[in-house]
Formats: C-alpha cells, structure tokens, sequence
C-alpha cells in the first residue's frame, strides 16, 4: 500500500446493481472509456483488461492477474472501467475501490506495485521502444507522437514494451494512424 494514503472500504454493491440495470433498459451513447479496435471482441464481456484499465493500473500502481479481473463482477469491472484517474483524489478511489474488490472476492488486500511514470509516454520526445518497434511500419515522428493524446500514447508505449502481445503494437498503431487520417483529411 502506498504511504500516507488512507483507503476506505465502501460497498458500492447496491449502487452498481442500479446503474447496471438502468444500463440495460437505456443505451449509453457517449464513450466513458477509451477503446481500440483490436479489442473489440473483449467489450461486451470485458473478458480481458483493456488497454485504457491497464493505464489506470498503471498510474497507481496496482497488480491484477486476469484471473482477478474476471472474479469481478460484469458490473464491477464496468464501474473500474469508466472510473476517472486523473488526480490524486480519483487515484486514491479506485485504489480503494479495487482493494475492496480484492478483499471482497479474493480475501486478501490489492497487489501494489511500483508507480509506472507517465512521462515514459508523456514526453515530448518519441520513446526509444515506440521509435525501435514502428520501424517495420514506417518510424512514429515526433510530430504524430505530439498529436496523439496521452492515452494512445501510452497505448503504443504499452505495447512497444509487451511481451505478451507484441502484435498489438502494429494493430494500436495502424488504428491512430488511420483515425488521425480520418480526422486530418490526408
């Protein structure tokens, strides 16, 4: 657990139960979460950790093994999900939140782990593992890297650095590459 942080075990259960089933009589049209197309077959189930929750676990430094992801509820995995992580107070909820989850479904306090810094994808410059895997591709430049935001940056900087799915890189980069083309005309 991270030092001086306070966590608060909150059972959102009954509250979670009334947004997931208002959820399924309306269609929710605005996107509260950022999403790639090479996951798409995981949305509907969320049977995989998308890549955007895996910046928010990233950032404040929480561990969760898939088999932890799917011992969450649907709706539980629905509200991490769409839960902001920007400040400080954001970041401290979903910790305590997952750490709830953890003690709820698996008995024992959230895994911690280091703090993953943001400049590692936030920087100005291309970082060395985007620059060295888009090779094949056609080199990221700098000014495509300054024109995407931080969570495809951190999209292509993720899967530069995989090991477990390096053909996701290609997939993250032919996407940004093909929406700024839509978007810019050229």
């Amino acid at each position: 657990m991270q030092r001086g942080a306070v966590f608060i075990a909150v059972d959102l259960s009954h509250i979670i139960g009334k947004i997931a089933s208002r959820g399924a009589k309306r269609q929710i049209t605005k996107t509260m979460f950022h999403r790639f197309c090479h996951e798409a077959e995981y949305y509907p189930t969320l049977s995989r950790l998308p890549l955007h929750m895996r910046m928010k676990l990233d950032l404040i430094g929480v561990k969760i093994s898939l088999k932890d992801w799917l011992s969450f509820s649907f709706a539980e995995r629905t509200v991490l999900c769409h839960l902001p992580c920007a400040s400080d107070e954001e970041k401290a909820v979903l910790t305590a939140y997952l750490d709830f989850l953890s003690q709820k479904y698996r008995g024992v306090p959230v895994q911690m782990t280091e703090i993953m810094d943001s400049a590692l994808w936030e920087q100005s410059l291309v970082p060395e593992p985007v620059r060295e895997k888009s090779a094949e591709a056609g080199v990221v430049t700098t000014n495509e890297w300054l024109g995407w935001p931080s969570h495809q940056r951190y999209a292509l900087y993720k899967t530069a650095i995989s090991k477990s799915q390096p053909e996701a890189f290609a997939d993250v980069l032919d996407e940004l590459r093909q929406k700024r083309k839509l978007a810019t005309g050229t």
